[in-house]
């Protein structure tokens, strides 16, 4: 509506017979202002408002450069100058004489409009290679490549001949020349492949390597933090440390796992100093893991502190616990 009403008022400001020549020449100078002032939609309005119109002298406006305007969605040089340059032909078209102003202004354009000299160097297709499929310029590129690899092999060799001036060339080394080269492209191609064949079976045979045969490293004062890991990096550090059959340590991974994952979710606030059972005492009574939190602190304590060796029924029953806690605070979450 307030799009339509907007024409309506443009069109009062016109004769209902037409245009005449300078104000057709005006609204051309107003879109072009108001294109530059990002003013898009306006300049819409008007230019759906001009359109179809009558200009004296029996001809009518110029509806490609209007719709050019109407479909119009960001500033656009090209447009502009169309717009400036169809302005001053209908101001000398009237005067017989173009004004200095616009001149100017035209001289401004052509400079923006002016494309780039080209760049030395490039590469610049062949007429029949413009629309070629892609596979047809890759077996024109090798053709190329094949035939710079001969040129440069042949000046290798006419180079190397020099310290042989007693060795007799054929009349017509041109065909064994080609199987030379060609049996040499062959062979650069084939250790390519061969070594790209070894550099991929290594890459994919190495990391199944390293999974076997690394084990996890000595205690150290990083894994009696449990800030020094992540949550996930603590479960796979445990089932690391019980693969190796350090079960006590695996336990301690587990705790820690889920004081880390507590940590981050703003249940439990780390300080330094504060005991496993002062952490407990801090949790709401009415959390659903919270007995389970107590299980595990309660087995974790006993199996560290009480014992120099655990079992893997005490490893089994604390992950138990560490995982059933870990999924119930991730789905909350």
């Amino acid at each position: 509506m307030k799009r339509l009403a907007a024409i309506v008022i443009f069109l009062a400001a016109f004769p209902a017979y037409g245009l005449t020549t300078r104000e057709y020449a005006r609204s051309l100078d107003r879109l072009r202002m108001l294109l530059d002032a990002r003013k898009i939609e306006q300049a819409h309005v008007e230019a759906t408002a001009l359109m179809g119109r009558e200009v004296e002298g029996g001809f009518h406006v110029d509806d490609t450069l209007l719709r050019s305007v109407i479909e119009a969605t960001s500033l656009d040089l090209r447009l502009q100058s169309r717009l400036a340059l169809t302005a001053a032909q209908l101001r000398a078209s009237t005067s017989g004489t173009m004004s200095t102003a616009d001149q100017k202004l035209l001289r401004e354009i052509e400079a923006n409009q002016t494309p780039e000299a080209l760049k030395e160097g490039g590469e610049v297709f062949p007429p029949e290679l413009v629309n070629a499929s892609l596979f047809t310029r890759i077996a024109d590129a090798m053709g190329r490549m094949f035939d710079w690899i001969g040129e440069k092999l042949g000046k290798f060799f006419d180079w190397l001949k020099r310290f042989w001036p007693d060795i007799k060339v054929k009349e017509h080394p041109t065909a064994g020349m080609r199987w030379i080269v060609g049996s040499v492209v062959a062979l650069i191609v084939v250790v390519i492949a061969v070594l790209a064949f070894e550099v991929i079976r290594r890459s994919r045979r190495r990391p199944l390597d390293l999974v076997a045969e690394s084990e996890p490293a000595s205690s150290t004062t990083r894994d009696a933090d449990p800030l020094s890991r992540g949550a996930n990096e603590w479960e796979r550090y445990a089932a690391q440390l019980a693969a190796a059959g350090r079960i006590r340590e695996a336990i301690r991974a587990w705790y820690h796992a889920v004081l880390v994952t507590l940590y981050g979710e703003g249940i439990l606030h780390f300080r330094k100093g504060r005991t496993n059972w002062e952490y407990v005492s801090t949790l709401a009574p009415n959390i659903a893991w919270r007995g389970e939190f107590v299980k595990l602190t309660r087995r974790f304590e006993r199996e560290w502190y009480g014992s120099e060796r655990s079992s893997d029924d005490a490893l089994a029953d604390c992950r138990g616990s560490a995982r059933q806690i870990l999924s119930s605070v991730r789905r909350a979450a």
